[in-house]
């Protein structure tokens, strides 16, 4: 699939990997829609650097929220009259309390932003990609959904069912609707900027390469699924070598 003029939607796309994934788009050519909840000042920087390279508007919208989210797909074809790729990125970072203190209003809602949203965002796009005759949805995984998420269990269990969200989408709606996830390993990126020299370490000695994963790694991951048209219902490992432990 070529990049140029193709239409893709990123959702969390007003930091971090969501950022550097619509600038990585844009650069090939791509019309790029940032979509964000909250933060509307970094959705108009990712916007910006978007439009150094090609076009680009920014929707709000919660994506565990159906009526947003069809309204955001109407904004975007009001634009740019087609919808070829949706990357399902938004997503609330690990817990920061331990399971057992886990409140269950904390529970619900990244339950509702990591698996619902992009369940959401995916059950509404594919009927306009069907009227295409073609579409990609790409996902953003974790290793965290691999065999087992460590201290992390709600996450990882959000991140393992987006993991089989993804084959099954794949099985179904074949061979039109290609369907993969980029699962990112330890990425430096503002939710770990707080964490301990030491912690960091240990991080980075649980993979071969001994260092952490860019966001740009992952970006170019999501560039990579979205040319090649002969992958899907797979789940791409950008870890540093992490899983091969």
């Amino acid at each position: 699939m070529q990049l140029k003029d193709a239409v893709v939607i990123i959702t969390g796309a007003s930091r971090g990997i969501g950022r550097a994934t619509a600038i990585a788009f844009a650069r090939e050519g791509a019309n790029v829609v940032i979509n964000y909840r909250t933060d509307h000042e970094g959705a108009e920087q990712t916007l910006q650097d978007v439009a150094t390279l090609s076009k680009g508007i920014s929707i709000q919208a919660d994506v565990s929220k159906k009526e947003e989210i069809q309204g955001m797909l109407a904004s975007t074809i009001q634009t740019f009259s087609r919808i070829d790729i949706l990357i399902n990125n938004a997503a609330l970072p690990s817990e920061r309390t331990d399971f057992l203190n886990t409140p269950y209003e904390t529970m619900e809602e990244m339950t509702q932003v990591n698996l619902l949203g992009p369940i959401l965002c995916s059950q509404c796009v594919i009927p306009y990609m069907q009227q295409q005759g073609f579409g990609k949805l790409l996902f953003t995984g974790s290793i965290r959904g691999w065999t087992e998420g460590g201290r992390t269990i709600l996450y990882s269990a959000t991140k393992a069912a987006i993991h089989s969200v993804v084959k099954t989408l794949a099985k179904q709606f074949a061979p039109n609707i290609l369907v993969n996830a980029v699962a990112p390993g330890y990425v430096k990126t503002r939710f770990h900027a707080d964490i301990s020299e030491e912690k960091e370490r240990q991080y980075l000695t649980q993979s071969y390469l001994n260092r952490p994963v860019f966001e740009e790694d992952i970006a170019n991951a999501f560039v990579f699924l979205a040319k090649n048209d002969a992958i899907t219902g797979q789940v791409v490992y950008v870890d540093c070598g992490y899983t091969l432990k």
